[in-house]
């Protein structure tokens, strides 16, 4: 897998240096695209070791905290990828709302636990 992901980054990559050569017009609309791809083919092996993590956290007795952090975790990388294309591509605008909402998203994700700290420490 790792082999498969890296051979397709590098092609894409030189696939990209090609069309800027030519001076293709939709090379970022290539390089957005090439993107993507990567992230789908590295999704697959995430997803197994997810499965794991999460069988151990219930195992564990923390299921839930521990299924709310992977998804801050996930939330993080995929928002910060997409983010870093955005910038690559020259829409520094676009980006910071993707990074904005990531942060929102991470922010829905952890509100709940917040609130049931507050509520702990009322009772107290």
């Amino acid at each position: 897998m790792i082999f498969k992901l890296c051979a397709t980054g590098v092609l894409c990559a030189v696939l990209c240096a090609v069309l800027a050569e030519l001076k293709f017009s939709g090379k970022r609309i290539f390089a957005a695209v090439a993107c993507a791809v990567l992230l789908c083919g590295a999704i697959g092996g995430g997803a197994d070791m997810i499965g794991d993590v999460l069988g151990i956290a219930r195992g564990a007795g923390i299921g839930k905290i521990g299924e709310c952090a992977l998804k801050v975790v996930g939330c993080g990388y995929v928002f910060g990828f997409c983010a870093e294309v955005c910038e690559e591509l020259g829409e520094r605008g676009i980006a910071s709302a993707v990074s904005v909402a990531g942060r929102v998203e991470i922010l829905s994700l952890v509100f709940p636990y917040f609130l049931e700290i507050c509520k702990l420490g009322k009772n107290l």
